[in-house]
């Protein structure tokens, strides 16, 4: 098959991309004119150059494609964001997806996530049958996605045969843009010095690529997959994964202490015009739960979730290879030379 994919220069998207080659598929990697595309270029990926917002790029790109893989999204709680969620995680899945029922491919996948749940106060698991609170809640990029996620099953019911994936939090090597897998480089860096507690479902990036691939496969069109991994506390997850790094876990503080915080950072950032990963919304999603269960897709699609530590060890190993990680401690430099 032929497989369009948006979002190929990310953490998802380029795992999905490799996934995709290895499994014999032949891949288009759509992607906009300043990316680097080189090393999935070498990989094998042809690349049509293009905008989210141009349908014209896309329906062109898509010509020969039986399939089509959308990956592309945007992550982010700082303020002021609305605007490019609502352009990326909302109207790119109409123009792409769009696309795609209009060039009568066969088959087509939707990387959502499982923000679209939104949040508990307290731990509980939740399937694709579970009610969620993102509306409710109101941080704008759980909404976003949400909203981006109706899209793709709206344009199913028009005939596009689109399955959902939902993805949890994305560990795992490759993370070339900073994105979720980085938490485990700031932990072992000590750039983390506090946390809330809540939790969440870590997975890795090499499972989801290929739930992907088989939503892209045999997935049911018009159904929704959640892709997890392992619940854990934030306790939890720091605790196992600076074991891996051989540093100390950074220290709970509690949510009241940590908003004060982010707001002094967010204050400091419009005064000083520059950009502040710390925020109140962020902090908000933290001290929540999203515990899920992947029970659909592990029977349906052959989903496969690996030890947690692999994740954290390969990760790590991979940010010490490209220089993003110096191997300072003992446990680091055991995991760089695969011990």
């Amino acid at each position: 098959m032929r497989v369009l994919v948006t979002g190929g220069t990310g953490l998802v998207g380029g795992a999905v991309v490799r996934e995709l080659l290895s499994r014999g598929h032949a891949v288009r990697l759509y992607a906009r004119a300043t990316s680097d595309t080189a090393s999935l270029e070498a990989a094998g990926a042809e690349v049509a150059r293009g905008e989210l917002d141009d349908p014209a790029a896309i329906g062109a790109a898509l010509r020969g494609c039986e399939g089509v893989v959308h990956t592309a999204g945007v992550v982010g709680f700082a303020p002021g964001m609305e605007d490019v969620l609502e352009a990326v995680n909302v109207r790119a899945v109409e123009t792409v997806l769009g696309a795609a029922l209009d060039a009568g491919v066969s088959r087509a996948v939707l990387t959502s996530s499982t923000s679209v749940l939104g949040g508990t106060r307290a731990p509980k698991v939740a399937d694709e049958a579970t009610p969620g609170n993102a509306e409710a809640l109101g941080l704008p990029y759980f909404v976003s996605k949400l909203r981006g996620e109706r899209t793709a099953l709206a344009l199913a019911a028009r005939g596009l045969p689109v399955v959902v994936v939902r993805p949890s939090y994305v560990l795992g090597p490759g993370d070339v843009h900073s994105s979720s897998a980085s938490i485990l480089v700031a932990l072992a860096r000590r750039r983390i010095p506090a946390y809330v507690e809540g939790g969440v479902s870590f997975c890795d990036v090499r499972d989801v690529a290929a739930g992907h691939v088989a939503a892209l496969e045999r997935g049911r069109a018009g159904e929704i997959y959640i892709l997890g991994g392992h619940n854990l506390t934030m306790t939890e997850m720091m605790r196992r994964a600076c074991a891996v790094a051989g540093v100390p876990p950074p220290r709970r503080v509690p949510v009241p202490v940590a908003l004060g915080f982010a707001w002094l950072q967010e204050t400091a950032a419009r005064v000083y015009r520059r950009r502040t990963g710390m925020t109140r919304d962020l902090v908000r999603a933290s001290a929540l739960y999203t515990f899920v269960s992947s029970a659909r897709a592990e029977r349906e699609l052959g989903y496969r979730i690996r030890p947690f530590e692999d994740m954290v060890t390969d990760t790590l190993r991979w940010a010490v290879e490209t220089g993003r990680l110096r191997a300072e401690t003992a446990a680091l430099r055991a995991v760089a030379g695969g011990g």
